[in-house]
């Protein structure tokens, strides 16, 4: 995860702290009801896209005609969307980024994911919601005359209270934030808590306004959750031994889709109108393939796996959850590589909790429930590179079974993570795996990817940029 340049004042008094706080508080509703229109909007949209219109057509089921066409629709649409100021924000290939942009761009990046992810590209809400937050909290920030040390927490807080619903609270936001900042190193260890304060208040208050507003007409909200876990009244040997080989095998999987997807990437030297539209038509053709294959709708391969999680857990056939992996897998590998935006976190939790559903039907003894967990405490450290996140999301996620099963979302978030140093250490000896070889974010939607002698010199240009910047702007 990228996080920009941030600075705290260790001489701040009492004062100055509590009035941080108090405006953390203020900034978390607004952030917090902003994120709630945007789920909103986005949720009518894929429900008009998925379900209005084929009922209009008479349709049981989507046809297998608009399966593939919808996500080649969305990639031209995408397309003309990119040319909006700041082209759609950065690319998924580059993780998260919490570097502030001008409120302006927002624009785009909302427009880019709102039409991606209603199409059915296999992409996360999450990235949206952080720009989204961000753009809220550096307003709010302005508007209250915070320069300076005062400025970055605050314009954090809005990305808090943005995420509290999609993670299911305030707690994972906070060991998300907690890691990605400290992992920076851009705070001094000594105030990294008094930096996320605000944020961590306000997250609290985006929670409780999410709650509030939960039963209203039209509003509704996207978040992570297992239904149908079955009860786990304690800790089984047999269950702690699978879930390390498990949770390896997740994290080599899901630490090779970003530089695979960067190598494609590099060398699709096509315009890229042509590389969204031929990605949607892959994405939508896996779709149609993979329910004429398994009888089993396309929401098990399109979209970001947030709200199919309980389907894998539900599903009874090892062969279909398979599928699942190398057609959602394929999906999300050509979603990354082609230019299309939104989040990388959720189709890699996704994926990791079908990985570990299936291994509870494959391995003898293995119980569904601590598979699920471990499957997605795998997923979610090794594709964001934050266990203490990865363990905990998985742990609270487990709703009732969270304390039988903590010990094995410790043990799988901390095992991937390190299997996935390894994998990307594994792909940096092959060949790069950093920014002079990627598509470049803020490429014009009408260049084409590869012009490598380009992007190169404006990593070096970059690098110079944070150079002159003194401590404040250290290199990512």
């Amino acid at each position: 995860m990228n996080v920009g340049p941030v600075a705290v004042n260790t001489s701040d008094g009492t004062r100055t702290l509590v009035g941080g706080l108090v405006a953390g508080a203020l900034i978390g509703v607004p952030a917090a009801a902003a994120a709630a229109i945007f789920e909103s909007v986005l949720h009518g949209a894929t429900t008009l896209v998925w379900n209005d219109v084929p009922d209009w057509f008479g349709w049981q089921e989507p046809s297998w005609w608009y399966v593939v066409l919808v996500p080649a629709l969305a990639g031209v649409i995408v397309a003309l969307a990119l040319r909006l100021p700041g082209h759609g924000g950065h690319s998924p290939l580059q993780g998260l980024s919490m570097e502030q942009a001008p409120p302006i761009n927002v624009v785009s990046v909302l427009a880019v994911t709102l039409i991606a992810l209603a199409g059915g590209i296999v992409l996360g809400p999450e990235a949206p919601l952080l720009a989204l937050g961000l753009t809220v909290g550096v307003v709010a920030a302005r508007a209250l005359r915070a320069t300076g040390p005062q400025a970055m927490p605050l314009a954090l807080a809005g990305a808090f209270a943005a995420m509290a619903g999609l993670f299911g609270g305030p707690l994972p936001v906070l060991l998300f934030f907690f890691e990605a900042v400290s992992a920076s190193g851009r705070v001094p260890a000594a105030v990294v808590g008094r930096a996320l304060l605000p944020g961590f208040v306000a997250a609290g208050v985006g929670s409780l306004v999410f709650t509030g507003v939960a039963g209203w007409p039209g509003v509704h909200e996207q978040s992570l959750g297992l239904p149908g876990l079955p009860d786990y009244p304690t800790v089984h040997v047999v269950d702690i031994l699978w879930s390390l080989p498990v949770a390896a095998i997740v994290a080599v999987a899901i630490a090779s889709f970003r530089p695979a997807a960067a190598a494609v990437a590099a060398r699709w030297s096509a315009p890229v109108l042509s590389r969204l539209v031929v990605a949607g038509l892959a994405i939508g053709s896996l779709a149609a393939v993979f329910r004429g294959l398994t009888d089993r709708p396309v929401d098990f391969v399109l979209f970001s796996g947030q709200a199919a999680s309980g389907d894998y857990i539900a599903e009874g056939s090892a062969g279909v959850l398979l599928a699942v992996l190398a057609f959602k897998g394929a999906g999300y590998l050509l979603s990354l590589a082609s230019g299309f935006r939104g989040g990388p976190i959720f189709p890699a939790i996704s994926l990791g909790c079908a990985a570990g559903v299936l291994g509870s039907h494959v391995l003898p003894g293995f119980a569904l429930t601590p598979a699920a967990v471990a499957g997605i405490a795998a997923g979610s450290a090794a594709v964001s590179g934050l266990p203490f996140f990865g363990a905990v999301l998985a742990t609270l996620l487990a709703g009732s079974v969270a304390a039988e099963t903590a010990p094995i979302a410790i043990l799988a978030a901390v095992t991937a993570w390190l299997v996935g140093l390894g994998a990307n250490n594994a792909w940096a000896r092959q060949g790069p795996d950093h920014p002079d070889v990627e598509p470049d974010d803020d490429q014009r939607p009408d260049r084409v990817v590869g012009d490598e002698e380009e992007v190169r010199d404006r990593a070096q240009h970059r690098d110079r940029d944070r150079a002159d910047a003194g401590p404040g702007g250290l290199a990512e």
